[in-house]
């Protein structure tokens, strides 16, 4: 498959948090757009952390751009300076839900939204969860934890009362990989 041509970018947005870029772009069958946009956030890790119980850690936040709380994985942005996708998911894991694993598994990236996002979700698994201490979010966060049977996780899943993307990947992903062990 032919790759698009790029025939002009102009940066519309620059902060630390989200780049828009507008580009006007070639087709390969000719067809033209002008107004292609582009948008950059950071890449993240998302965790399917389960506890020692085999209960699935999950966390209900609201989201402000659904206006509704949103059942997902824990997950977080790389810092500045961060490109360890594993360091994140520890960091974020502890942050948001107060437990640690000593048993990680890469379960790679994905795609939040390939029309438009630019950025890569870093999923990881992690067993034998086990809390050491109380959450410490950050000043934009607001979220509880949610301890939820792994199955029930699939089936809230397929109900679309988990319905963000990289959860769902990720628990469906995992609940595979824990019933062939």
């Amino acid at each position: 498959m032919e790759r698009w041509k790029t025939e002009k970018s102009e940066t519309l947005l620059d902060t630390p948090w989200v780049k828009v870029r507008r580009d006007r772009v070639v087709l390969p069958n000719g067809a033209k757009m002008d107004d292609f946009y582009a948008v950059t956030i950071r890449d993240a890790s998302a965790i399917v952390a389960l506890d020692e119980g085999g209960n699935l850690i999950l966390k209900r936040e609201y989201r402000y751009c659904y206006d509704r709380e949103l059942l997902e994985i824990p997950a977080g942005a790389f810092n500045d300076g961060e490109t360890d996708p594993l360091a994140v998911a520890r960091r974020e894991l502890l942050e948001e839900t107060g437990y640690v694993s000593d048993c990680w598994e890469y379960l790679g990236p994905t795609v939040e939204s390939s029309a438009k996002l630019t950025n890569f979700m870093h999923i990881f698994l992690a067993r034998n969860c086990r809390k050491v201490a109380l959450q410490q979010l950050d000043a934009t966060e607001e979220l509880t934890v949610e301890l939820v049977p792994l199955s029930k996780a699939v089936d809230m899943v397929m109900t679309n009362e988990i319905c963000c993307n990289s959860s769902a990947h990720g628990i469906l992903r995992a609940a595979r990989m824990v019933d062939a062990v």
